[in-house]
């Protein structure tokens, strides 16, 4: 994979993601760490993290999940797994940590590895990302009906 002359060696590399499926169920349950996603084809690649990465690979493997996303215009990774099917696609796990770490570490590997479908370049943040009108609606509303407490309403007015 493209990695800017950066040598990182994997914990784990599951070389098709089609075949490997129930390999990375199970040595992934109940951990926390830092994956890649490598597309075979195209050689761009994706980086996350989770503090559950049994669960971020069960979403990762539901086709109806994928396409929801999609639909809401949410990743590019998603749209890539479903374009080029996981066949063409490994999996590497980069580490495992705490969950405490996973944001900080996550950052670490995007600012070196510089991956292509991450939306955003800053671990943990929305920023650049797409919210769906439905979305954009429930936060008005929720701003909207707020209630703010006695200490609130003082700092606001000062």
């Amino acid at each position: 994979m493209k990695n800017n002359n950066v040598n990182i060696i994997p914990i784990v590399s599951y070389f098709n993601a089609d075949k490997d499926k129930s390999i990375v169920y199970k040595e992934n349950k109940n951990k926390s760490g830092i994956y890649r996603w490598n597309n075979l084809i195209t050689n761009k690649s994706y980086i996350g993290s989770s503090i559950s990465l049994g669960g971020r690979f069960s979403n990762y493997y539901s086709l109806s999940y994928l396409k929801n996303r999609v639909k809401k215009g949410s990743s590019i990774i998603y749209n890539s797994l479903l374009k080029y099917g996981y066949y063409n696609f490994s999996i590497d796990i980069l580490e495992y940590c705490e969950p405490s770490l996973l944001i900080k570490r996550e950052q670490y590997y995007i600012d070196i590895l510089k991956p292509e479908y991450n939306i955003s370049k800053i671990a943990g943040s929305r920023l650049g990302t797409k919210q769906s009108e439905e979305t954009k609606q429930l936060i008005s509303n929720a701003l909207k009906n707020r209630v703010f407490s006695n200490k609130s309403k003082k700092k606001k007015l000062k």
